[in-house]
């Protein structure tokens, strides 16, 4: 029977299950209202529009490996996300955009996430007017002079800055380019107090006059600040539409910047060449970011007289390369010319290097750009790559009519090798073209059963080891398998004779007679001996041995053998014997005479056994 209380334990029951329903439905049209957008271009001005409203820098940055699994972007006032999965949040409230931020770090589903932060232009203030000498400095007047391209060429330098302003000397050269800071197509402006974008296109106008070389400008900051958020979008955006090289003359305190390092690889895998100036603190870059990023080409700052800017210019093991930094001339905003410092203008001067020079080799990658660069650079400093010039000061002259040839890859010619401990081995990696101009490599050893001085291998001890070889702009690597074994020593090598010397010589005998043969072994191994066999069957031992066949004839061996009775091989792995064939006249006479013999010795033992018993 159904009682009352069945029906109520049912019902209840019923109420659970219809209410988890609505939850889960309602959660799930929550997260479809997620707004995948189409493009980069389209978040892009998404997120300006928002940025552009509302200056709190109250926003996080980040990306998600697949729609998120849970309700992360709730406590966001206004949301969107990118068909790559970058996204943006905005918040109210501080402590609204901490709690999201916890709680996203905390997700499984979200590659990174931080906040918005300033980002900044590299320019110090304006001193006292002096004589133009960047362009010179780097022979950037010389270079341009050679260069010869196919009138349908171009190259496009992206200036993600604070915009430009189409000022009589650098018009002819800017392109269309996009605003973020005002979420519009008019990167035509720049309001910067230094001019900031303006006197950077001017340097690169200077250094490639008559060359058919681009500008882009793509604005970011406002004055001389921005938005993080905005910076990687124009770093994307400069990609998508046809950027061959991105200046970035700004920078931000390094502490969560991974959508900007993000933003760069993004650059580096779609072959666009990316310059970042060091920064203006006299400090190490690693505390600085873009100037930390591995493959960029960071640039410091020099003066006329070729030393290092002390005053205000950073420094650290990931800088490139030195360029003209002080007392740079170029123009302002206003078409004037001004006088600027700071390594945002070294930067501008190896950006428009780069560009010369994919005009000179359109068929170059970005790597080959950066080798490029360093090959031309003039040693200053400690010898070879430092902390303050990097490889050097650009002369740019020595890449007319050059004949290097730029590594394409580097490679082992085998992909393990076998070593005994104590041996050695050359490394000698294959590159391609066989005839590059710079083959210098770096070999690196994970393991510690081996050591490496230059190219030599030595084996230490019994073990596997790894071995790296890297091209010397680190673009290209292989790796092979070294295997180390201990050296066993190889047995003496064996080159005993055995040969039967016949007693009497001929190897003929009547039926019943007995024949002696001998053997000698020349060179015998210790511990040996010699066995005989008549027809296969071990029949003696020793130096002699007597054989009396029954039957026609019989095959009698001599063999060498060991302490245990194995035969002895020769260094061909042959078994030491030597064997004869020794025959038994059949004639009639011999065997009645043989017959009588055996019949006279039997008689002889039945009457010795029946006198005995």
């Amino acid at each position: 029977m159904i009682t009352f209380k069945k029906i109520s334990s049912l019902v209840i029951a019923l109420l659970i299950c219809f209410s988890c329903i609505i939850n889960e439905i309602a959660f799930a049209t929550e997260h479809t209202e997620l707004d995948f957008e189409t493009s980069n271009t389209e978040f892009a001005q998404k997120t300006a529009e928002i940025i552009k409203s509302d200056d709190s820098m109250l926003r996080i940055i980040g990306r998600v490996s697949k729609a998120p699994s849970d309700d992360v972007f709730s406590l966001a006032n206004e949301s969107v996300i990118s068909d790559y999965g970058r996204f943006v949040l905005q918040f109210s409230a501080e402590k609204d955009l901490l709690a999201c931020l916890d709680k996203l770090n905390n997700n499984p589903d979200i590659i990174y996430a931080e906040r918005d932060k300033p980002v900044y232009t590299e320019a110090l203030e304006k001193s006292a007017e002096y004589l133009s000498w960047g362009v010179e400095a780097i022979e950037a007047d010389i270079y341009s002079q050679a260069i010869t391209s196919s009138p349908d060429s171009s190259v496009t330098v992206a200036i993600v800055d604070s915009g430009c302003e189409d000022i009589d000397f650098i018009k002819d050269k800017l392109v269309q380019g996009y605003d973020f800071a005002d979420n519009d197509s008019d990167a035509m402006q720049d309001d910067s107090s230094d001019s900031h974008g303006t006197f950077l296109a001017s340097i690169i106008t200077d250094c490639t006059r008559n060359l058919p070389i681009n500008i882009m400008p793509v604005r970011v900051l406002s004055s001389k600040t921005g938005s993080l958020i905005n910076a990687v979008n124009g770093i994307i955006y400069a990609v998508d539409n046809g950027a061959d090289v991105i200046n970035l003359s700004l920078g931000a305190i390094l502490n969560n910047c991974r959508s900007l390092e993000d933003a760069i690889k993004y650059a580096e895998d779609n072959n666009v060449t990316v310059i970042v100036c060091a920064g203006n603190t006299k400090s190490d870059i690693k505390n600085f970011c873009p100037a930390h990023v591995e493959d960029v080409i960071t640039v410091s700052s020099i003066n006329s007289e070729y030393g290092f800017s002390h005053s205000f210019s950073n420094f650290g093991d990931g800088i490139d390369l030195a360029a003209p930094g002080e007392n740079i001339i170029g123009y302002n905003a206003s078409g004037e010319k001004t006088v600027l410092s700071g390594t945002s203008m070294s930067t501008a001067f190896v950006s428009a290097a780069a560009a010369m020079f994919l005009l000179d080799n359109p068929a170059c990658n970005n790597h080959q750009v950066r080798d490029a660069l360093k090959s031309c650079a003039e040693d200053y400093g400690d010898t070879g790559l430092d902390k303050y010039y990097g490889w050097g000061v650009l002369k740019l002259s020595n890449l007319i009519n050059s004949d290097k040839k730029y590594v394409e890859s580097v490679r082992f010619s085998q992909n393990s090798y076998e070593l005994f401990v104590g041996e050695t081995l050359k490394i000698e990696p294959v590159f391609s073209p066989s005839d590059a101009t710079d083959k210098n490599f770096i070999l690196t050893v994970f393991g510690n059963n081996i050591s490496i001085n230059g190219n030599i291998i030595t084996a230490v001890s019994t073990g596997i080891s790894t071995v790296s070889v890297t091209s010397n702009d680190g673009a290209y690597s292989d790796t092979v398998q070294i295997t180390v074994k201990e050296k066993t020593e190889a047995p003496p090598e064996i080159t005993a004779v055995l040969k039967i010397k016949n007693n009497p010589v001929t190897k003929t005998i009547n039926y019943g007679e007995t024949l002696r043969l001998t053997a000698e072994v020349t060179n015998s191994p210790e511990n040996s001996a010699i066995w005989w066999y008549v027809d296969g069957k071990k029949s003696g031992e020793g130096k002699t041995f007597e054989v009396s066949p029954s039957y026609d004839k019989v095959n009698v061996t001599a063999k060498l053998v060991d302490s245990s009775g194995n035969a002895v091989l020769n260094s061909q792995g042959v078994e030491i014997s030597d064997s004869e064939t020794v025959e038994v006249s059949s004639g009639f006479f011999q065997k009645i005479i043989s017959f009588f013999k055996n019949l006279f010795r039997m008689n002889r033992t039945v009457v010795q056994f029946i006198i005995e018993n």
